[in-house]
């Protein structure tokens, strides 16, 4: 069984992918996903035209979130016990990241958190695990997150 493990390197993440490990007993491999938001460092310039950064500027921005995917991808994998696992950074729209990337590697079972607000938030898995859950090309296992709300 190939498992993919959506996961930013929350606690509600960490939690969610050992869990899910647990439920589904050893997988034969498993691959860790990151996903960055796109759009440029900087961008968000309070209505003027493109980035408030230079170029040098932006590079260093985009190492710097590219090394805390990474980051998230090591201590999630740090956290799962004798798992050897893949780690892959992608750019994009977290939710459609993670059904492209699960088509692409032809993963059995997607695993992702969520972070189980309570009161009237209980109704909706929320944004990106219910996007995963309609459009993924395979069985998703959300869990919930028993951490309490965040």
């Amino acid at each position: 069984m190939h498992v993919l493990i959506a996961t930013d390197g929350s606690d509600v993440s960490i939690s969610a992918a050992r869990a899910g490990c647990a439920l589904l007993g050893p997988a034969e491999k498993v691959t860790l996903l990151s996903v960055m938001t796109e759009g440029d460092p900087g961008d968000d310039a309070g209505g003027i035209e493109g980035s408030v950064l230079s170029e040098a500027e932006q590079q260093a921005a985009w190492a710097s979130e590219l090394g805390e995917a990474r980051t998230e991808l090591t201590n999630t994998a740090a956290s799962l016990s004798n798992v050897d696992v893949d780690q892959v950074v992608e750019v994009g729209d977290a939710a459609d990241v993670i059904c492209r990337v699960a088509d692409r590697l032809g993963v059995d079972v997607v695993i992702v958190g969520s972070h189980g607000r309570s009161g009237f938030g209980r109704l909706f898995l929320g944004s990106v695990s219910e996007h995963v859950v309609r459009h993924a090309p395979c069985p998703v296992l959300v869990v919930r997150n028993r951490l309490g709300t965040e």
